[in-house]
């Protein structure tokens, strides 16, 4: 049976009285404090619970039935058919709320029968309530039948519970891997830079660096595409801007970044970043000047298909005569590898004169969603946002 027992620090009319009352409220904290991990307390009505209450209510054919919580000062009703109050309030300094109120006086020679909430583990949260005008007997199908009703609210409520803590583990085991996989890639590089050092051959050392500072590039990608709190989609010119601002420390370069704003798929985030990346590298190295990237989003292009675009333009001497992105031969691997990244996001890449002058300037353009993947929405940019 469940007790309306406000917690209360123990008093002292002596020593028995004192250990027992100082038992119950620690009793009663631990309970309070059960109930909260269950965090099922002011939430809104859910279908599932306010089905069962439905079924109980038919099966006495009564007209109220409630799934309710005791939380300290105050009996919460998840789902309460047939009634619109939402809790009960007690104590001097608490108003009389309408649902004690019928409690106490038109129910208080009806009819009432209730089913505790008994968690998995033996502690008593809450109970499953059916109230009538009118006094009558229950018998014993029925009181079988409603304690079955309310073990299934205490599955439900246990399923909400392991969800949520796999939920939990899951994102700590996603970010020990995270942090596993970032240590591998900065080890790999520095023992790609160490056998640059000792390297006899000029060439292979060379090799080796680039090599290196590829793998540190997919390090630094990752690092900043992990640190977007988003799941389905990522603000990509936040994204490109945290990106960016650490790659100019690292080429000693300044890169400006700028354009509209726009949510893409978190499918064609790592390789948007590898490709800034390669690109922004070949700019240093090729070019002079600070390095400029846009991104305008396929709403601001006025694209029917909805395709963004990404452009990286240098100050450098321009491109060499006769340079073309799909010439196999030739071409640089860096180039190269842009070319198979621009592939997976189903893009196009393109080359050309810097529009604003001097310079390269090279143009990706790719669709705004993969197939399969949702489509962008108000609220995901609220969230990102």
């Amino acid at each position: 049976m469940l007790y309306l027992v406000k917690p209360s620090p123990p008093t002292r009319p002596g020593l028995e009285n004192e250990i027992h009352q100082k038992e119950v409220y620690q009793r009663e904290v631990h309970r309070l404090e059960l109930l909260k991990r269950y965090e099922i307390l002011d939430t809104p009505p859910e279908a599932a619970f306010d089905r069962i209450t439905a079924l109980a209510a038919d099966l006495f054919n009564a007209p109220i039935a409630i799934i309710s919580f005791l939380d300290g000062h105050r009996l919460w009703f998840k789902s309460h058919h047939g009634l619109d109050s939402s809790e009960v309030r007690w104590g001097p300094e608490a108003a009389v709320s309408t649902m004690e109120t019928l409690i106490r006086g038109e129910f208080g020679l009806g009819f009432f029968v209730s089913a505790p909430l008994i968690t998995h583990d033996g502690h008593d949260l809450g109970a499953l309530c059916v109230i009538d005008y009118q006094p009558r007997a229950a018998d014993e199908r029925q009181l079988r039948h409603l304690a079955t009703l309310a073990a299934l609210v205490t599955d439900r409520m246990e399923l909400r519970l392991t969800a949520r803590n796999a939920a939990a583990r899951a994102d700590i085991l996603a970010s020990e891997i995270d942090h596993r996989a970032m240590n591998s890639l900065q080890l790999v590089a520095s023992l790609l830079n160490l056998q640059s050092r000792v390297t006899q051959a000029p060439e292979t050392a060379q090799q080796l660096m680039i090599a290196s500072n590829r793998v540190l590039a997919v390090a630094r990608v990752h690092r900043n595409f992990s640190a977007d709190e988003s799941i389905d989609r990522v603000l990509l010119l936040a994204y490109l801007r945290r990106l960016c601002a650490e790659l100019a420390e690292v080429l000693d370069v300044a890169i400006e970044v700028e354009g509209t704003e726009a949510s893409v798929p978190t499918t064609q985030v790592l390789a948007i970043g590898l490709i800034v990346n390669e690109l922004a590298t070949n700019a240093k190295k090729h070019g002079a000047g600070p390095i400029k990237i846009t991104f305008t989003s396929g709403v601001a292009r006025s694209d029917a298909a909805g395709h963004h675009e990404l452009c990286i333009l240098d100050q450098g001497d321009g491109l060499p005569e006769g340079f073309a992105v799909n010439r196999l031969k030739g071409n640089g691997l860096g180039i190269k590898v842009v070319a198979v990244l621009v592939e997976q996001l189903e893009g196009r890449l393109s080359a050309g004169a810097n529009p604003a002058g001097r310079g390269a300037c090279f143009t990706i353009t790719f669709p705004g969603t993969f197939p399969g993947a949702a489509p962008e929405t108000d609220a995901d940019m609220r969230h990102q946002g």
